[in-house]
């Protein structure tokens, strides 16, 4: 097998995907069926102990699998911790369950479906690596379901004999410590990313030979008791598809605020210099990359401006820099899509999840152009020291494990990356969702007045709705329509995630409409009243298609969850930004031009499917070559370390 350091490019890297694929292909689906059966009769047999008798033998096993015992024990073990959960908290772990804490002990990529009980898995699969002795830690999505899984499970895992604790936002070095000393810690990437950067620093290993203040004032920040994990042994991670891929290649940097003033005003000329500029004349903007291009004429009408300005502004690459700063923050980055203004402060909103990132900042100045822009005070510029990827960061643990409903078209980035075979699980019940056929407009209005349409017909038949839309901007646009119309409804983004836990309470109850960005309560389940069951259950319409196609069918995850009954439906636009994004202008206007036929629609959307998956390929490769640059930066500043 190739080592996880390595990634290949050329003819290797072809034959290892076909390697890769012939794992996913091959996987003993039947034979994994057989061990988790074993372990499930284990389980029932065990019913008819008592608890001093179960105890002995979660003892007894846990001694065998700290000893580096396998094979029949560990199923032995499985079936016994099973019947442990019966007796914690009433849910007996059914055949697939137990089939994917098998897995996540051989180091797999999961799909489960939504709402087969991924949490239960994740806990008997985190028992058994707890009785190894080494660190395991449970990667979820957010603060709220770290410290919620953890509470949840404490019963089962102080009956196993294995500790447990959680990391989330706000908490100091010493409770930090105390969670990771437990055998197992629920947390979210972004903290054990910061926590493992931190401690670096700690012990004097950043990448850097600038050892100086800024180290020490980083340093500091961990109070006397320096290091706050234990290391990195075992990662199981639940919505694997995000944490590993969707926000893998953005780095997490750990920095220190410095007064930077004359920064500052450069940014703020900048601002007034860009407004000077005319897009299509002195700039070009393309879209597809997110990037800006100075031509000729702009770059002369930059030139005499700076003949006027300070002697910092004599060099014309750091001018054009600031002021192409200023530019990108002007076209691609808007309110109430890519931030929000909290506060008289910007706070970035991660686009997948809808939620907001507090003490996240653009960095090169970007964040202070957004600033600028906003017409807000601006912050002090930060001074980055040590920075990774989450993509190199989960590399380093011994071993990982992901779950997810929505792993589709990345088993073999999975592969190539993280060496994760994936393998799709059977379902305990057969999940019932209907499929609506997909339409697609001219233009948003047309879509929005569709999208109301569809909503007044479900809740007539007494059915509720949920909204997925792409931004906090959209979700707010949808939520003004229907009040118009005199429809009460219920807003879920990042303006209102307080109110998170509650919306999803009543999200399932007759007629309710519920608008919600990404957020939509992922990793909880949306309960269902009876009368809406039989009415049909939950009725979820998705408004674009995102770069990825598995972040719709997150959405569309929402519904018929545990067999029960759900609908959806895609209700899109050529308006929309991956359309406008990745898709030349004369053919969006060609394809809006023969949209009033049936036909018409139906290649459009052709076109839609395609320029989606041609974004979703595009940022595939980029993600494996940020990956290749960081292995090759490392290497490098491997023999400077001292």
């Amino acid at each position: 097998m190739i080592a996880k350091q390595e990634i290949l490019k050329g003819f290797d890297s072809f034959l290892d995907d076909v390697h890769g694929f012939l794992k996913r292909k091959t996987f003993p689906l039947t034979r994994l069926r057989r061990k988790a059966t074993f372990a499930y009769d284990v389980s029932l047999s065990a019913a008819v102990l008592s608890d001093k008798e179960l105890n002995d033998k979660l003892v007894q096993y846990r001694t065998s699998i700290r000893l580096g015992k396998k094979g029949t024990d560990l199923l032995q073990a499985t079936g016994f911790i099973c019947e442990a959960v019966v007796r914690s908290i009433a849910i007996r772990p059914y055949i697939e369950q137990i089939m994917g804490s098998l897995l996540i002990q051989g180091d797999y990529a999961m799909q489960m479906q939504t709402g087969e009980g991924k949490t239960i898995t994740a806990a008997v699969a985190a028992i058994l690596a707890g009785w190894k002795g080494s660190p395991c830690h449970v990667v979820t999505s957010n603060d709220y379901l770290a410290r919620r899984d953890a509470e949840l499970m404490r019963p089962l895992y102080t009956r196993c004999s294995v500790s447990v604790g959680y990391v989330i936002a706000g908490m100091q070095p010493g409770e930090r410590k105390a969670a990771y000393d437990c055998d197992i810690t629920y947390s979210t990437s972004k903290e054990l990313l910061a926590d493992f950067l931190r401690d670096k620093i700690a012990v004097g290993d950043a990448a850097t030979s600038e050892r100086s203040e800024l180290i020490h004032k980083i340093a500091a920040m961990n109070g006397p008791d320096k290091k706050v994990m234990r290391g990195l042994h075992t990662a199981i991670i639940d919505e694997a598809d995000s944490v590993l891929v969707d926000e893998a290649t953005v780095p997490l940097i750990i920095s220190v605020a410095g007064k930077n003033r004359l920064l500052k005003e450069a940014v703020m000329m900048a601002l007034s210099l860009a407004r000077t500029l005319s897009s299509g004349t002195d700039y070009t903007v393309q879209e597809s990359r997110s990037d800006i291009t100075i031509t000729p004429k702009g770059e002369k009408k930059i030139e005499e401006e700076l003949e006027t300005l300070p002697s910092i502004w004599s060099s014309y690459e750091r001018s054009e820099y600031l002021i192409k700063q200023a530019l990108i923050a002007r076209h691609f980055y808007f309110k109430d899509v890519h931030y929000v203004v909290h506060e008289g402060k910007i706070v970035i909103v991660d686009e997948k999840t809808g939620r907001m990132m507090e003490g996240r900042n653009w960095s090169g100045g970007l964040h202070q152009s957004v600033e600028a822009k906003e017409g807000l005070e601006l912050t002090d510029v930060t001074e980055s020291h040590i920075q990774m990827s989450f993509q190199l960061f989960f590399r380093l643990y011994k071993h990982l494990a992901g779950m997810s409903g929505t792993l589709q078209n990345i088993g073999k980035e999975l592969w190539s990356i993280y060496r994760l075979v994936m393998v799709e699980l059977p379902t305990h019940v057969t999940k019932v969702l209907k499929f609506y056929p997909e339409r697609v407009f001219a233009s948003s209005e047309h879509k929005w007045d569709a999208v109301i349409e569809a909503i007044l017909r479900e809740r007539t038949r007494g059915r509720p709705v949920l909204v997925g839309t792409r931004s906090i901007k959209d979700s707010e646009i949808m939520h003004g329509k229907l009040v118009e119309t005199g429809v009460e409804t219920t807003v879920l983004n990042a303006l209102h995630h307080e109110e998170e836990a509650m919306i999803i309470a009543h999200a399932g109850k007759k007629g309710e409409i519920t608008i919600a960005t990404n957020m939509a309560g992922r990793g909880t389940d949306i309960l269902l009243d009876s009368d809406v069951v039989e009415a049909g259950g939950l009725h979820v319409i998705a408004t674009e298609r995102h770069e990825s196609r598995r972040v719709d069918m997150q959405l569309f995850g929402r519904t018929a969850r545990q067999g029960l009954p759900g609908s959806a439906k895609m209700i899109s636009s050529l308006d929309d930004e991956v359309i406008c994004r990745f898709s030349p202008s004369w053919l969006v206007a060609l394809l809006k031009k023969n949209m009033d036929t049936r036909l018409g629609e139906k290649v459009a959307l052709l076109f839609y499917v395609f320029f989606q998956y041609r974004a979703e390929r595009s940022r595939s490769r980029l993600r494996k070559k940020i990956l290749y640059q960081d292995l090759k930066l490392n290497k490098m500043l491997s023999f400077t370390k001292h």
